[in-house]
């Protein structure tokens, strides 16, 4: 094989190969075969290919001057002979001969400027998404001038006096005249049927005097105007129509809207118009209604072909969203689904940031997963450019799952929304704002991480400062909302050290093994301590004590700061710790708030605070219950017991802020959770909490248990039945032989039946949403009144036993087959409902005219 193959070599080939090395010949000698010139060789190959092999005949077709070619070892067409050339050319050519223009430079600033157009940041990213609302007439004051001209036209031949300053009078003056000459310039045709064939006004006036009307309210006169067009021979041109409909949208006149389009347009209004048609009805309901009736028409218009347009499905998703019941969530993303499938398959970036904020329900389990899909289907599939909003929403979704792989992603997500989307000159599109913060604080609370929320309760005071120096236009204040969740992260925070773990020590052996340990042996000498002693901390059980001493109903008094509050980078070790940084978080608040003279507030800090020259960082924080019952909760957990209720009987009535539900179910359940030590003390705080606590189930579930661990299972088996008679079982749903019960009639025909917009048939075409994104068994019921499970009288269930006590024992588990019985038929009435006719009116789940789904009974 390497006889034949350097037979089929030229001398010149050869000669390269021996005066290179071996790598620098394997890369050239292609080149040589190419350059070389065919007359100088003897070597003349064998044409007979019968007798030859398929490699020797791949290397002789190289070799051949005749066959081979510089680039292809095949014969090509003439067409590529001349790029043969140029290739070669270029080879031969050395590398000083080439023009030193053909590299391009660029200068800084053109490099600068180039960048700055490619990365430039659009004007409206940072900004919410655009509203759907639009006004298609001209602006107010060019309307008003335009139509001061049309008036000053038609009553040219009056004088200026003729001409009133008042706007109302100069478009009804303008209608009267118009309606004159339209009038003269009629009983001159001659046919009767033919158009007048005179332009009385242009285009730009009509629409004026339109939009003057519209303006002050007066769709009476608008509509006078689009018939005088009418009767002008001009089509009525569509901004007109739009803004004269709008008129009724926006006040909810579904008579007067559905009157307009039946008189002016038809039974196919345009996009525009549908739009307003649905708008009206909407803006008819009252706050908490379910869109019966706006839903019907959205699907009229689908079933004649007519579908609305995306802003109609925006404002009907809206709405559902708002009533905050299982039913109308669910409603909303089946008709969301239902969108995408018959009308609009891409929605746009406004629609998928609502869908992605509505993942972090409040109603319905939050759905984080979803929310990641929608938000990578918008950026990544559809290509759709996210909003800060977008970026807001996802971030909160993430973050209410309350899952420490979800709440770390919605730390990427704004990590990605600061550093993802930069200028040329660095600047980011997004700025973080109080959206931001607060759904990053609500994640860092829910998995206990106390420095995440530390670190960015200081990135806010520090954008405050910077605000404040003029470095930056706007920042994000300290509020009521931020430091809610502050003080909800210092209650889940559980500190490293256990006082449970710590390992207890007799005082006289301890006392011993230490003197006998520092007794000084025969061969040394006691050394001098190094040094001195440091004073041991107060106790925390005698700080409590002496607080709750005191401290009285009769005279209020504010919790201190500590003695010398600092925030250093590491944690707090202990429950003391947490509660003296919590303590001076609140003292901050009240000397920036002024609630209070400072010497009556801060017991030994006032003169470090009041000499502070830190700004007022927390002055915006408005002491509200909502603030008040975060702090206490962080006493609940982390101080004793004597401390937290002795804070709740005179927190609210120092600042005068009155207490809600939550101050008083929190208060009980810190009462039912209270130690065997300390019980004694919980039944009288509980009993306290109890005077002034309102009738819903978790109150009543938390004082049942504080009754019957005290001892007190008379007392509590007494409110077991006082709850049993206020909500009756037949209120969850009605037995079937029971036929006039508490609620069993208001129950009856929501549970028996069901709106044919609820209806989960399949269907190719109906009035209905026709995908269903929740079945009804993931739909959580939200109308379910107050009730008791065996779960919660547990407690009481054993404490009866103990006392031998079989009556009570009996009642407690009547009343719970009770409540679990009317819950089974409750459950099996609402999956087998069916839907009624559509010729009868039954409301959905309280439609319209009545109340929204979940406000019968609120907790």
């Amino acid at each position: 094989m390497s006889r034949k193959l350097s037979s089929t070599v030229p001398h010149a080939f050869a000669s390269a190969v021996r005066s290179r090395t071996p790598s620098i010949a394997r890369r050239h000698a292609h080149h040589a075969v190419a350059l070389k010139d065919p007359s100088s060789s003897n070597y003349v190959p064998h044409d007979d290919h019968a007798d030859r092999s398929l490699y020797s005949r791949r290397n002789i077709s190289r070799a051949k001057p005749h066959l081979a070619a510089p680039l292809f070892p095949h014969p090509q067409h003439y067409a590529l002979s001349d790029l043969e050339r140029r290739i070669a050319e270029l080879k031969e050519a050395p590398i000083g001969d080439l023009s030193p223009h053909a590299t391009p430079s660029y200068s800084e600033h053109d490099l600068l400027s180039m960048y700055e157009d490619l990365l430039a940041i659009p004007s409206a990213t940072q900004t919410a998404p655009v509203s759907v609302e639009h006004d298609p007439l001209p602006p107010k004051l060019v309307a008003r001038d335009v139509l001061r001209a049309t008036v000053e036209a038609l009553y040219a031949h009056e004088g200026p006096s003729a001409i009133s300053e008042d706007v109302q009078a100069q478009y009804a003056a303008a209608i009267a005249k118009l309606t004159e000459v339209l009038d003269v310039l009629e009983s001159a045709r001659a046919d009767p049927d033919s158009p007048i064939g005179v332009a009385v006004l242009s285009q730009d006036q009509w629409l004026s005097l339109v939009s003057v009307c519209v303006e002050h309210n007066d769709g009476s006169a608008a509509e006078s105007v689009l018939r005088l067009i009418k009767r002008s021979g001009m089509p009525v041109p569509l901004p007109a129509l739009e803004s004269t409909m709008s008129l009724y949208a926006k006040a909810g006149d579904v008579p007067s809207a559905e009157r307009f389009l039946t008189t002016y347009v038809g039974p196919s209004p345009p996009e525009p118009l549908r739009d307003l048609h649905i708008k009206a009805h909407i803006r008819s309901l009252q706050p908490g209604t379910f869109p019966t009736a706006a839903l019907s028409v959205l699907h009229d218009y689908e079933s004649r072909g007519l579908a609305a347009p995306q802003q109609s499905y925006t404002r009907l998703v809206t709405t559902l969203f708002s009533i905050r019941s299982t039913v109308a969530e669910a409603q909303a993303w089946d008709l969301f689904s239902h969108m995408r499938y018959v009308a609009h398959p891409v929605p746009d970036a406004y629609m998928y940031t609502l869908m992605i904020g509505a993942c972090a329900s409040r109603v319905i389990s939050v759905q984080p997963a979803r929310a990641l899909d929608l938000f990578a289907e918008m950026t990544v599939d559809k290509g759709l450019p996210p909003t800060g909003a977008t970026y807001n929403a996802a971030i909160y979704a993430c973050a209410r799952s309350g899952e420490k792989a979800y709440v770390n992603e919605a730390f990427r997500l704004a990590k990605e929304m600061l550093d993802g989307h930069r200028d040329a000159y660095g600047s980011p599109a997004f700025v973080p704002d109080r959206h931001t913060f607060c759904a990053l604080l609500e994640g860092a609370k829910r998995v206990g991480d106390l420095a995440k929320v530390r670190w960015i309760l200081a990135e806010i005071v520090a954008e405050g400062l910077r605000a404040t120096r003029g470095d930056v236009p706007s920042a994000v204040v300290v509020d009521e909302t931020i430091m809610m969740h502050v003080f909800h992260a210092y209650a889940a925070y559980k500190p490293p050290f256990d006082r449970a773990a710590t390992v207890l020590v007799d005082r006289q052996s301890a006392d011993a093994s230490t003197e006998a340990a520092s007794a000084p042996s025969p061969a040394t000498e006691p050394q001098p301590s190094q040094h001195p002693p440091q004073p041991q901390p107060q106790s925390q059980p005698q700080d409590a004590s002496a607080h709750s001493a005191d401290a009285s109903p009769e005279h209020p008094q504010l919790p201190s700061a500590p003695p010398a509050p600092r925030f250093t980078a590491i944690l707090p070790q202990s429950h003391a710790e947490v509660i003296s940084e919590a303590r001076a978080l609140f003292a901050r608040i009240l000397h920036d708030s002024a609630r209070a003279a400072p010497s009556a507030i801060f017991a030994s800090a006032d003169a470090d605070l009041a000499a502070s020259t830190m700004p007022h960082a927390f002055a915006h924080v408005v002491l509200t219950a909502r603030v008040l019952n975060a702090f206490l909760s962080v006493h609940y957990v982390h101080a004793l017991f004597d401390e937290g209720a002795a804070l709740y009987r005179t927190l609210f009535a120092a600042l005068a802020v009155d207490k809600n539900a939550w101050t008083h179910v929190e208060a009980l359940e810190r009462a039912a959770r209270a130690r065997k030590d300390d019980r004694r003390r919980a039944l009288a705080f509980a009993r306290d909490v109890w005077a002034d606590a309102r009738l819903v189930e978790r109150a009543y579930t938390a004082m049942i248990r504080v009754l019957a661990l005290t001892g007190n299972a008379r007392e509590a088996l007494q409110l077991v039945r006082a709850f049993f008679e206020h909500y009756p079982p037949s209120a969850v749903a009605p037995s079937p032989t029971s036929t006039s019960t508490s609620g069993g009639s208001a129950a009856a025909p929501f549970l028996s039946t069901k709106h044919p917009l609820l209806s989960t048939r399949t269907a190719l075409q109906a009035a209905r949403p026709l995908v269903r994104t929740l079945s009804p068994t993931e739909v959580p019921d939200g109308t379910v009144p107050p009730l008791l499970s065996f779960h919660e009288l547990e407690a009481l269930h054993h404490r009866l036993v103990a006392l031998g006590d079989r009556a009570g024992v009996g009642y407690v588990k009547y009343v719970c087959m009770a409540y679990a019985s009317a819950l089974r038929r409750r459950k099996d009435a609402v999956l087998h409902a069916e839907p009624v006719l559509e010729t009868q009116t039954e409301p959905v789940a309280g439609g319209e005219g009545a109340a929204a789904p979940g406000d019968e009974q609120e907790a």
